[in-house]
């Protein structure tokens, strides 16, 4: 009788414990279903739900971290990925995640050490070498993000940011013609992105084609027409071809947003 009284508490736990996960699981579908609708405030709420029920669930903290960072929340996103992980050392995309948490949040030590990891567990990942290839930048070790953007793109070869942020890294060693390379592949694949038509001027200025480069900034300056660095660059290649009234002009653009230079102060008055 004593048996058959353990036998059934036993069948209740085990049944009561199914019936937790089951409820948890609804959660979590919910939370993803929230997540393909792009309403993360939402998806937090139901991941709450089930982690309350489940707190064992590393999917959920994952998932849970991943609509923090959506919402720019990344020092939230990273405590949910840290819990995750401590349920799950051996997810690659926990590590990655959270290591471009890291990046934007400017931590990049930890950020490097979180995608060596995802790495380590998963070498085939292309987004893993792009955010490394980025630390690796804010490190200045230029050769070694040219690397892990080439291995990036070998993995991806129509990712427009591997192309243009290697454009970047090839600009610092100076190889230009490879960045100008870059940066028209870029461009080929997102011609939107401003940054190609930035990248590519400043090639096309260092090969003398003043007037290309400015047409290049020009592109820059129409999409963002507070974009410094393209302003300053235009400047100084129109006084390169003695185009005074041009330079002047952009002169004033750059006083106008807080950018002042003597010698052109001079010069334009």
């Amino acid at each position: 009788m004593i048996k058959k009284s353990i036998i059934i508490l036993f069948a209740l736990f085990y049944q009561f414990i199914f019936s937790q996960n089951k409820t948890a699981t609804y959660y979590a579908e919910k939370g993803l279903e929230n997540m393909k609708l792009k309403q993360y405030k939402e998806a937090i709420k139901n991941y709450d739900k089930a982690i309350s029920i489940n707190p064992n669930s590393d999917l959920a903290y994952h998932h849970r971290g991943a609509a923090k960072a959506l919402l720019k929340d990344d020092k939230g996103a990273v405590i949910d990925y840290t819990k995750s992980i401590a349920i799950n050392p051996n997810e690659f995309l926990v590590f990655y995640a959270r290591g471009v948490s890291f990046y934007y949040l400017k931590d990049f030590q930890n950020a490097l050490n979180d995608l060596d990891k995802s790495i380590s567990l998963n070498p085939g990942f292309a987004e893993s070498y792009l955010f490394r290839g980025y630390c690796k930048g804010e490190f200045k070790k230029y050769s070694e993000a040219i690397s892990d953007f080439d291995k990036a793109l070998e993995l991806d070869p129509n990712n427009a940011d591997g192309y243009i942020n290697r454009a970047i890294m090839n600009i610092n060693v100076g190889n230009n013609i490879e960045a100008r390379e870059d940066a028209e592949k870029s461009l080929s694949l997102n011609p939107k992105d401003i940054r190609g038509y930035n990248i590519r001027g400043q090639v096309k200025a260092v090969f003398k084609n003043y007037k290309e480069a400015i047409e290049d900034f020009t592109i820059v300056i129409n999409k963002d027409p507070n974009h410094i660095q393209a302003i300053s660059n235009r400047m100084s290649l129109e006084l390169e071809l003695h185009d005074s009234e041009s330079a002047c002009k952009d002169y004033l653009r750059m006083k106008k947003l807080g950018e002042s230079n003597t010698y052109m102060e001079t010069y334009c008055n």
